[in-house]
């Protein structure tokens, strides 16, 4: 350290050893700017749970993601976006195998073994069939009792695996949107796993033909957009609050987004065809209708925006920008 200057120190995986955070506590105090910390996690369940330390007022958190659409061209490797995912290692990888080896490697030795353990869980089969479940609905209201039934636990524990996902930040829950007083609404919550590589590698779908025109593809393009305006709302520090809607008569919209509880919700819509029309998007058209005072955009592939009735219709990345620019 030169004369004057500051020492930096950097700490991985700082989750591992919470202890160590009171003696950065007296060691911030003691040096103040003269030492700064660097700390990276890859989960807040063992801070959490054992009421370690969180440095209070003295840090300041930074998340940090996977490749996004402002690092790389998404529209040209678009493929590979939906198959592979944008972990670096896998989406810089040119070998097929060796990015199958390592989503396969990820999603077993990661997921399965080192969140099971954090999690003080015993039971790995019963933990790997829930995980398969939970990418298959990924991105659909979860019904903790259907998955109950189908991996053999109870209600309460099927909630606490999902807090562990969260918590490991596998996943990103997104609650029911429920201020509508004239429709009857479900309130279960979505979970988006944060990366496409890792859904089909828990699916067994890695090596699996996409086509453009299936329920798969459609499927894969949501939670990539999805996780893209997550991404970009917290990367930019907009803060604002996702939401998904659905009524128990079908009506179903991707994304609410909303600043605050009284300002006006923002629809949004993901569809992976290139030329969505008003036929495609009816639940924003009745969401509009209710909403006076709401904005609705559909995010798809297409090659330029247009607007029908009121809706805007965006090329995906242009829109996400967008959203958060008319915000």
């Amino acid at each position: 350290m030169k004369k004057g200057g500051s020492l930096c120190v950097f700490i991985d995986e700082i989750q591992k050893v919470p202890l160590l955070l009171d003696e950065i506590h007296l060691l911030i105090e003691k040096y103040k700017k003269r030492v700064v910390f660097i700390l990276t996690g890859s989960s807040a369940r063992k801070l959490k749970s054992e009421n370690v330390n969180l440095l209070a007022g003295r840090a300041i958190k930074i998340p940090f993601f996977k490749f996004s659409f402002e690092e790389i061209d998404v529209n040209d490797n678009l493929h590979k976006v939906l198959q592979y995912g944008l972990l670096p290692e896998a989406y810089t990888e040119n070998d097929l195998e060796l990015t199958v080896d390592y989503l396969k490697s990820y999603t077993g030795t990661y997921l399965q073994e080192e969140i099971l353990q954090e999690s003080r869980k015993r039971n790995i089969n019963k933990f790997s069939c829930f995980l398969e479940l939970a990418a298959v609905s990924n991105g659909t209201p979860i019904n903790y009792t259907k998955i109950s039934r189908q991996t053999g636990v109870a209600d309460q524990t099927i909630k606490s695996h999902y807090q562990i996902l969260e918590d490991t930040l596998m996943v990103r829950k997104i609650p029911a949107w429920t201020q509508s007083i004239r429709k009857q609404l479900q309130k279960a919550p979505k979970y988006f796993f944060f990366d496409n590589g890792i859904v089909n590698a828990l699916t067994g779908e890695l090596l699996s033909e996409l086509r453009e025109s299936s329920f798969r593809y459609g499927h894969l393009f949501e939670n990539f957009v999805i996780n893209e305006i997550i991404k970009y709302n917290e990367v930019h520090n907009y803060d604002f609050r996702l939401y998904h809607y659905r009524t128990n008569h079908g009506g179903e919209i991707d994304l609410i987004i909303q600043k605050n509880a009284s300002s006006s919700p923002i629809a949004i819509e993901v569809k992976s065809s290139t030329m969505p029309s008003l036929s495609d998007v009816t639940a924003l058209s009745a969401f509009m209708n209710e909403h006076e005072n709401a904005r609705a955009y559909v995010l798809c592939r297409a090659d330029y925006p247009y607007e029908e009735n009121g809706i805007t219709f965006y090329p995906f990345v242009q829109g996400i920008q967008q959203i958060f620019e008319d915000m």
